[in-house]
This record gives C-alpha cells, structure tokens and sequence, in this order.
C-alpha cells in the first residue's frame, strides 16, 4: 500500500516513526516531506515544486495518516486527501482527543465523513501500524 504522512514540522520525528514501521511491513511511501525540512525561507521557486509534489504524493496515496497537532500546511495536505479520496483511506490521529473537541478552536473538516479519528498514545498508534495488514485499524 502507498502512504502519505501529513504532519507539521514539529512533528518531524513522529513522522519519521511511523514511515519507518509502514515501510518496515512492506508499504511504499509516495513522497518524504521530511526530507525537505523547513522550506517556507527557501523561497517560491522551491515552495511551488515541494507543493506540487505533495500534493502529487498525497493524491497518489491510498493511505494518509495525518498527525495532530498540525500546521497550516498538515491541514491543506489534509484537504488534498479528502478531496481526492478515491480508494483512499484518510486517518487522523491525536494522541489527547483536545482536537477533537467541539469548539471555537477546532477544524471542522476534522469530522469530514470520509476521515477516521483516532486517539491514542502515540505508542500504541505504532503498534496498531506494525502489522501487514493495516485495514484492521
């Protein structure tokens, strides 16, 4: 299965796990925005083409695991998945539920139909991942 990670530069490392053990169980990542880093001082010419392939790479996946809390760009990457949904299954994970919470502060496509919220300690997301079959979530 190919997958996207949808994550905010502070959540890099958490990002990195869960890539580590997708791939360890034989997925395909569609594009490592870690690799970049923090690109938003790289300038527009580089802004546009990391966005493109993003974007490319979020549509592309079959899985996105989107990691709370987010940035503005987790939460555009996030509206590329459920756009694009086709075949595609969208988890958004937080490790409190805060997010989840209905109030001022929240994102109402947080409860888009075609996403799945998951709460739990971040762990425990890891050893949900850690199998061949990732449709038993």
């Amino acid at each position: 299965m190919r997958f996207y990670i949808a994550a905010d530069t502070a959540s890099f490392d958490h990002a990195r796990e869960v890539s580590a053990v997708l791939t360890r169980n034989g997925h395909e990542q569609t594009y490592d925005q870690m690799a970049n880093g923090d690109i938003r001082r790289d300038g527009a010419e580089r802004m546009s083409g990391v966005s493109f392939n993003q974007t490319r790479a979020v549509r592309d996946a079959e899985l996105v695991i989107a990691l709370l809390p987010g940035g503005q760009d987790m939460h555009t990457e996030l509206g590329v998945a459920i756009a694009s949904r086709s075949n595609k299954r969208v988890i958004l994970w937080s490790e409190s539920g805060d997010e989840f919470m209905p109030d001022e502060r929240t994102c109402v496509f947080y409860f888009h139909p075609y996403l799945e919220r998951l709460v739990c300690p971040f762990d425990e997301l890891l050893t949900i991942l850690d199998t061949d079959r990732i449709d038993i979530i």
